[in-house]
């Protein structure tokens, strides 16, 4: 559920143009739109958890905040139904978005505690 190599290096690009936004919609239509939206829009989160130094990412959708396992898992129904289920696809939008978003170094960073982070698992576990 990785980015291939050639994929890294053309989103590693300072700017991406009209052929690259046209060779990632080729490649995965209107996940790449949704995903690259939430990665505009800032909408991925990179949280580290201290004192274990945990990272986890999570990328806002329209119903609520998705845990995302970057390369291998994410907790949005679209990824259960769609890549797990079906097979029909490689990796939802959030996965897509974090990755962008990792690529591009461009994301938010929260700094949290291992305390608030058996808080957030509650909330972030729900499939849906």
């Amino acid at each position: 559920m990785s980015l291939n190599p050639y994929e890294l290096k053309r989103l590693s690009k300072e700017q991406l143009g009209q052929n690259d936004i046209e060779f990632f919609r080729e490649r995965y239509g209107k996940r790449f739109v949704r995903a690259y939206r939430a990665f505009e829009e800032s909408r991925v989160t990179k949280y580290v958890f201290r004192p274990s130094e945990s990272v986890k990412w999570t990328v806002k959708g329209r119903k609520r905040q998705y845990l995302v396992i970057p390369e291998i898992f994410c907790t949005c129904r679209d990824f259960y139904q769609s890549v797990v289920i079906n097979g029909e696809a490689k990796m939802c939008y959030h996965l897509l978005a974090q990755q962008i978003a990792a690529i591009r170094k461009h994301h938010n960073t929260i700094d949290s505690t291992d305390v608030e982070r058996r808080k957030l698992y509650s909330e972030w576990r729900k499939t849906g």
